[in-house]
């Protein structure tokens, strides 16, 4: 957990800095944020949104890759997805997220991968699926930032 604590710090505006990886993450996710469910297509859309509107005073908000949401699977950490179930989540984030996020990893034009909180995997989804789809946007910590 102190490797955890030393890793992430609270950011402003609703936002949680990586400084492992240079990452900003968003505080919530996709499903705590609007309370709907995305496909992989939607939620790509969302985070264009946020970029037209400067959320948190930034752009570049996009899907993580699945080794970036795979980042935040930690089994020294508990948090609560949206059912009040305990999955290995950094615990620096709001609880009651989704617990299967979407990645920026696609195969084949129609599939993508859905890293999952509960057991800590990667599975293929069709893009277009909306059924518990959410994810937690990120964006590349830049120099100018001057967030690290």
């Amino acid at each position: 957990m102190e490797e955890q604590q030393s890793r992430f710090l609270e950011g402003s505006d609703s936002t949680v800095i990586d400084k492992v990886r240079g990452l900003l993450w968003l505080k919530r996710d996709t499903w705590q944020m609007t309370g709907k469910w995305m496909s992989w297509v939607q939620a790509r859309d969302y985070s264009e949104e946020l970029n037209r509107k400067k959320f948190a005073g930034f752009q570049g908000w996009r899907l993580p890759t699945a080794s970036e949401a795979k980042s935040l699977y930690d089994k020294s950490q508990e948090n609560k997805d949206h059912m009040g179930q305990m999955v290995t989540h950094a615990g620096i984030f709001d609880p009651g997220f989704g617990f299967l996020y979407w990645t920026s990893d696609v195969r084949n034009k129609l599939q993508a991968i859905r890293f999952g909180f509960r057991k800590g995997l990667p599975i293929y989804d069709d893009i277009y699926r909306t059924s518990r789809g959410s994810t937690r946007l990120v964006r590349d910590i830049e120099k100018e930032d001057g967030l690290l």
